[in-house]
């Protein structure tokens, strides 16, 4: 019988995207930012115009800062646990410039859970800095791959994976990722024990 198929983000759910964001933001460039700012929108976030927005973003990248965030340690074995039942797959809009990086901090952190078939790249972001690059959403990922729950930070993944008649569940309890009620399809769960619960009661 064919198991059913998890996809999972990386950046604030298994990852701490946003700290790393904004300790290593507040470093180079002296901001006095706190993670309640962050917003996946970098410009904004920073305050400044779209050119230097550019410059910093591929400094950011240069300095492969996504190579030393901090991993959810509840994150591994809740993971462990639901390969049991389930295939488990990782859907991210990283750019893809960090594919390298991706997978070895995978395999540092949540080394057997994810093989390099297993990782997807959307590509949201790398038409900025690649008119070549091919562009899906997450929700494209979603239905391609036939997987039938995705576990993401952003609403608007959810949202859109949702209104596919697939089971989204929005991680975390993040200032970007607040609202007064969640459509049909959609799951808050806070943190990995919560994410246990919810695939336990299936």
């Amino acid at each position: 019988m064919k198991r059913a198929i998890i996809g999972i983000d990386i950046d604030d759910v298994l990852a701490a995207n946003a700290e790393g964001f904004i300790d290593f933001s507040n470093q180079q460039w002296g901001t006095k930012l706190t993670i309640n700012d962050y917003d996946e929108h970098w410009m904004e976030v920073w305050g400044v115009d779209l050119e230097e927005t550019l410059l910093r973003a591929q400094y950011y990248h240069d300095m492969e800062v996504p190579a030393a965030f901090r991993h959810d340690t509840m994150a591994d074995s809740v993971l462990r646990h639901l390969a049991k039942r389930y295939e488990l797959k990782i859907v991210t809009s990283r750019r893809r410039v960090l594919e390298k990086i991706t997978h070895d901090w995978l395999d540092k952190h949540y080394k057997g859970v994810f093989d390099k078939d297993s990782v997807h790249f959307a590509g949201i972001w790398d038409e900025n800095v690649d008119h070549r690059s091919i562009h899906k959403t997450k929700a494209d990922i979603v239905q391609s791959l036939g997987i039938d729950y995705l576990i993401d930070d952003q609403l608007k993944h959810c949202n859109a994976v949702a209104a596919q008649g697939k089971t989204a569940i929005l991680f975390g309890d993040y200032a970007w990722n607040q609202t007064s009620e969640l459509p049909g399809g959609v799951k808050r769960c806070n943190n990995w024990a919560a994410v246990r619960k919810f695939f336990d009661e299936r």
